[in-house]
């Protein structure tokens, strides 16, 4: 071994490796012969810290130090040194042979970021990625006669910022719902399908597979899906079986890492956070769930004591259906009141706005109402007395009240409607007349004296009053609902018992379900 090539190798497992090569069995021959340029590289070489590869000659062979080395791998040092380039990259030779061949004809130096690359260092095909430049040695003549590389692996820097950009995605999409256990599946798997570092996930509950990220993923026995139950998170080449959510029997998420990565702490950890984070929207979910719940029953609780029932008279029927998915209690109301005579005060309202303000609103007005019908005001007298009330009581502003009084001897409905949809009369023959006089402002606006009308009523005549629920459409003109009434009350009322009509006007006219409060009174005169 040549002084200046000893000197230069000083100590590092490199130097060691170079040590052990029979140089003279290379094309570089016995370093005591080796040009000056490429000693000057080999000095710089094992000089530094940073990675460093040297290549000389024809075959580009290879000296590199410790630097270097820990990119190569374990399948690639220590035969990589004095090994020709294209012999020991013939895998990836096809994406750096031709930089190679670049630098070698135009001696410019090249410059790569985060290049990708499929390296088999490690026992498998592995992803990894280098920030690089490749820079021309020339001899004393000023030819290109070899390639110096000086490279850091950026490797767990694109794979860190891809993960967390994952984990983001992932956040962002469940953070937006909060909804059924199914719904928060669909929705992480969407999020997770495109993932380069969760190449398949799997949500199971009670061993039934609820969302994937793909059809072509294997099955979890049921072995391993009852492990995942225990509570305890479980791996398996590169697999992790983990219990998401909260109750006694939770969900048990199957994540599959990246196979082109080392299935070491970083990925574990990743794969251990995408199970946290879906896990606790699972949790939130189903809290949610329960809070409204709770909430639901306080409410329906508070309904049904705000909700008169239907009288004990077979000649009424009423009804009461709160907006879809809503908390059931609102600002919509009616009640029937017996009155001396056998007649009958009937009050249908409607107060602006849903939820527990508009809830308290009507039960103050519902309550005046009654007590003012009780005490024998007749129907303007009652929405004029209610409307001073109104002024009083915030949330009422805008109210809308149809008040009328029924007199089965004289065979009359008088009414006074402020602001309200017109009640519809349908008569036995199927001919329909509509409520529409009588009419002034909603409560709390100018609206001086109330006026009111008696209509005359005959034998098997029904009158329906409703809320605008019944008839209002988003982009629909409330003439295309109070049309559409007309038609469905022809038929509800003329072919079904007087028990089954309001079913049948409800479903005639909320076939989709109710987007607003409805509140319905049906009375069929005898």
């Amino acid at each position: 071994m040549s002084e200046w090539f000893e000197s230069a190798l000083r100590d590092g497992e490199c130097a060691a490796a170079a040590r052990a090569v029979d140089w003279s069995r290379t094309p570089l021959g016995d370093p005591s012969t080796w040009p000056a340029p490429l000693r000057r590289a080999v000095e710089l070489c094992f000089s530094t810290r940073f990675a460093v590869l040297v290549t000389w000659g024809p075959e580009l062979t290879m000296i590199y130090n410790d630097g270097y080395r820990e990119m190569l791998g374990t399948d690639l040092h220590p035969r990589a040194m004095g090994t020709p380039a294209s012999e020991l990259w013939g895998h990836i030779w096809d994406d750096i042979g031709p930089l190679f061949a670049e630098v070698m004809t135009t001696g410019r130096p090249t410059w790569d970021v985060d290049m990708l690359l499929w390296m088999q260092r490690s026992g498998f095909v592995e992803e990894t990625r280098f920030t690089f430049s490749y820079s021309p040695l020339r001899d004393d003549d000023g030819v290109v006669r070899g390639v110096m590389d000086i490279a850091t692996e950026t490797t767990d820097q694109v794979v860190d910022r891809r993960r967390l950009t994952t984990l983001g995605r992932l956040s962002a999409a469940l953070q937006a719902h909060r909804g059924l256990t199914s719904d928060v599946a669909r929705i992480a798997t969407d999020a997770l399908r495109d993932s380069e570092d969760v190449t398949g996930a799997q949500l199971y509950v009670d061993d039934t597979l609820i969302a994937s990220t793909g059809d072509d993923l294997a099955e979890p026995s049921g072995t391993t899906l009852a492990a995942g139950r225990g509570g305890t998170p479980s791996w398996q080449d590169g697999v992790l079986v983990s219990p998401v959510g909260d109750g006694p029997d939770p969900a048990v998420l199957v994540l599959h890492g990246n196979p082109r990565r080392p299935d070491d702490e970083s990925q574990r950890t990743f794969l251990g956070l995408i199970a946290r984070t879906i896990g606790t929207a699972l949790t939130e979910a189903a809290e949610s769930r329960r809070r409204i719940a709770s909430v639901r029953t306080v409410s329906d609780a508070l309904q049904l004591a705000m909700t008169p029932d239907t009288p004990a008279s077979p000649r009424w029927q009423t009804r009461y259906r709160p907006a879809d998915d809503s908390l059931t209690v609102g600002g919509d109301w009616f009640d029937v009141v017996e009155l001396p005579g056998g007649r009958s005060g009937l009050v249908v309202g409607d107060c602006v706005g849903h939820g527990v303000g508009a809830a308290a609103s009507m039960g103050r007005l519902s309550s005046a109402g009654r007590a003012l019908m009780l005490a024998g005001a007749g129907p303007a007298q009652t929405l004029e007395m209610l409307d001073t009330f109104a002024r009083t009581v915030p949330g009422s502003e805008f109210t809308t009240v149809f008040c009328g009084v029924v007199d089965p001897r004289t065979m009359t409905l008088t009414y006074s409607s402020a602001g309200h949809p017109p009640g519809l009369l349908v008569h036995d023959d199927g001919a329909t007349t509509w409520l529409g006089e009588a009419r002034s402002m909603p409560l709390t606006l100018p609206a001086g004296r109330r006026p009111e009308h008696k209509a005359t009523l005959t034998s098997g005549d029904t009158v329906l009053l409703y809320t605008d629920g019944l008839v209002e459409r988003r982009g629909e003109h409330l003439q295309d609902g109070l049309g559409r009434l007309v038609t469905v009350a022809r038929e509800a009322c003329c072919a079904t018992a007087l028990a089954g009509v309001p079913d049948r006007l409800l479903a005639g006219m909320l076939p989709d379900g109710a987007r607003d409060d409805v509140a319905l009174v049906v009375y069929r005169a005898g």
